[in-house]
């Protein structure tokens, strides 16, 4: 009787339900152990998008540093030409000669550009002036004629400054004529030049400016104000005493 139960619990009848062995295959590739020798695909992958990250975040940190000495760099050459210009404009108009006597060979010509205000000026300037830096054996003097004048570009995308320099002064070589044009720069966005006899304007105690000027009419004038601006936009201002 015992045994006949056993054998009936041991062997279920032909109703009962039977559930099926689950087989689940785990590749070896995706699991790591203990006897493997090498890494699993997820530990590589995973080791793959740390490096990735690295890489990025370092790439955008020497981006931004090149950037910053590139943006450095070039306000450093900005501010270097405008002194440039500042100083050799200040020189040739400190050191400038005239002589009524010589009219057919001194002037101090100044021409403003336009006088519509809201548009930039590109004033010029023509003028006799002691910075000759004369040639070795040559007869040349210390007195030259200097200009200074702006052109458009031939593309039309800007303005150019142009240097002339005449060496040869004679009575039959007219003042304003001749000489040799050099350009200088096109990242001028404007040149302002003011001129003083030295007097001061009544009640205000500053003194009287005027925007052109001419040495045949009112020989030279006291004092220059140069104002230059850049691409930048940064104006650069300075006072100039003629003859000093």
């Amino acid at each position: 009787m015992r045994n006949a139960e056993l054998k009936q619990k041991t062997n279920p009848g032909k109703n009962a339900l039977s559930v099926p062995a689950l087989n689940l295959v785990i590749p070896h590739s995706a699991l790591r152990t203990p006897h493997s020798n090498g890494f699993t695909l997820l530990e590589v992958l995973l080791a793959m998008g740390i490096l990735s990250l690295v890489v990025t975040v370092i790439f955008a940190s020497f981006s931004g540093a090149a950037r910053n000495v590139q943006e450095a760099e070039t306000i450093r050459d900005r501010t270097d030409l405008a002194r440039t210009l500042i100083a050799k404009l200040s020189d040739d108009i400190a050191n400038a000669y005239y002589n009524p006597s010589m009219k057919d060979m001194t002037v101090f010509y100044g021409k403003r550009s336009t006088e519509e205000t809201d548009k930039p000026r590109y004033d010029s300037i023509s003028l006799t002036t002691l910075t000759n830096w004369r040639k070795p054996d040559s007869r040349e003097t210390d007195l030259w004629e200097l200009g200074y004048r702006f052109e458009e570009r031939s593309d039309g995308t800007g303005t150019i400054m142009i240097r002339r320099e005449k060496r040869e002064l004679a009575k039959d070589n007219k003042p304003l004529e001749g000489g040799t044009d050099m350009e200088i720069t096109g990242q001028v966005r404007e040149l302002r030049l003011r001129y003083s006899n030295g007097l001061v304007s009544t009640g205000t105690n500053t003194l009287k400016w005027e925007d052109e000027w001419d040495s045949r009419t009112k020989g030279l004038p006291k004092v220059v104000e140069i104002r230059l601006v850049l691409e930048n936009g940064n104006p650069y201002l300075t006072l100039v005493q003629v003859g000093r």
